[in-house]
């Protein structure tokens, strides 16, 4: 092959291009993976521009398959991906218009920290105020009006079955008598119905229909007088009255805009003061976030991620104010595009916090590392594969370690380097 005339310096940037792990290294994350170039491709490639004249060594002068393991830093922890990640608050909640109406806020349409429960505007709220003072006149004329008036009613009521009950007494004692002693009131009863009401059996029927009557009356003179009535009958009154509160709280809940936990608000709709603001019904007014603390969301993208020791995982992304790193807390799953996805959540050092506002609300790159048992020697893979390329592709990493470096061996495979630790001795 032709010098090509490129300066040294330019033939290694380009060779390692074609070498690095996203173009054609397996084991990489596939979403980086350009799979249209095979293995052997790149490392055909990759010796083709080594054998251009002034290239013969690595950056140092030194032949490739004289690497040393001294040559390369030692480190805890391997990256193995790059991905996009979502960054969310510990709550977030976005308050939105429950109906269409002019929208009136109490506030300054700018950012800001709120307590819960305050009220940052409402929707229709002239309406709902004439309402609430309806409410309140309601309550007042149930104290004032319906209350002693139920009183009223059912003293009225135990006076009247109280003279009731007196006649149905003097009724069935005189009938008692009638029983006993018929010849003294011949002549009364046959001023009535004559013999029949003389019949015993008549006379002894209609006293039992007289007892069951008077003791009806008893037990619903007991009940009025008891607190049991008290307790039914002004209960369900009160009870009605108070699914009306429920019934205007609720919409006092929806039409009003309040904040339903300590957090920062942001405003979404572009509100301008002095003018009619006419939004519609589930048009989204403000966000509130909780950022006391922070997470990163991170989608599992690569299987063999799966396998490793999830407390061992951390995230780490640029913010605003530097770098912020994350530790594994929990795992779940989410549903996009029809398909099920494991999602890691990590949690973030609070002292990040403020760095990481600017980047809520959106994707960003981040990378993933797993932290070693024990520090390990970190090669980079482009270099390893260049040092012996038939090893590579006949024993994959652990076979090229094996014929690179004869004393170590492969602890980890991470996204652009291979960890290797020196052997242990049997």
């Amino acid at each position: 092959m032709k010098n090509s005339g490129l300066p040294r310096s330019k033939k290694w940037k380009i060779i390692k291009y074609a070498m690095t792990p996203r173009n054609c290294i397996p084991g990489t994350s596939s979403s980086f993976m350009i799979k249209s170039l095979s293995v052997r491709s790149c490392l055909l490639f990759a010796l083709a521009w080594a054998s251009i004249p002034g290239f013969e060594g690595e950056a140092e002068g030194r032949p490739r398959k004289g690497l040393e393991v001294g040559d390369f830093k030692e480190s805890q922890r391997i990256l193995i991906g790059r991905l996009p990640v979502m960054v969310t608050p510990r709550r977030e909640f976005t308050l939105k218009a429950s109906s269409s109406g002019l929208l009136d806020l109490y506030v300054e349409a700018k950012p800001g920290y709120f307590k819960a429960g305050d009220r940052l505007g409402g929707v229709d709220a002239e309406r709902l105020s004439l309402d609430e003072d309806i409410l309140t006149f309601g309550e007042s004329l149930l104290q004032e009006k319906e209350i002693p008036e139920w009183h009223l009613q059912r003293k009225a009521k135990i006076k009247q079955l109280q003279q009731q009950q007196s006649t149905l007494v003097a009724e069935s004692n005189l009938l008692g008598q009638m029983i006993k002693d018929p010849e003294k009131y011949k002549d009364l009863l046959g001023q009535g119905k004559g013999k029949e009401i003389m019949d015993a059996d008549s006379l002894a029927k209609y006293a039992g229909e007289l007892e069951e009557y008077l003791r009806q009356v008893d037990q619903v003179l007991d009940f009025l007088q008891s607190k049991r009535q008290e307790e039914l009958e002004l209960g369900e009154l009160l009870k009605k009255f108070e699914l009306k509160k429920l019934q205007f709280q609720l919409r006092q809940k929806e039409a009003y805009l309040t904040v339903p936990f300590d957090g920062e608000v942001q405003f979404l709709f572009p509100y301008v003061a002095g003018e009619k603001n006419y939004v519609g019904a589930g048009a989204e007014i403000a966000i509130v976030r909780d950022k006391t603390e922070m997470f990163v969301q991170v989608p599992i993208l690569d299987s063999n991620w799966r396998l490793l020791a999830k407390p061992r995982l951390e995230v780490e992304l640029k913010t605003s104010s530097g770098v912020s790193k994350a530790d594994y807390a929990k795992s779940s799953k989410k549903e996009a595009s029809g398909k099920e996805r494991l999602i890691y959540t990590f949690k973030c050092n609070p002292s990040d916090s403020a760095g990481l506002t600017n980047l809520l609300g959106g994707s960003v790159e981040a990378n993933l590392y797993y932290r070693l048992e024990k520090a390990a020697i970190l090669i980079p893979k482009f270099l390893l594969v260049s040092a012996n390329p038939d090893a590579f592709r006949k024993g994959g990493w652990a076979g090229l370690v094996k014929d690179v470096f004869p004393k170590h061996e492969l602890v980890h495979v991470g996204l652009r380097s291979i960890a290797v630790a020196q052997e242990k001795k049997p």
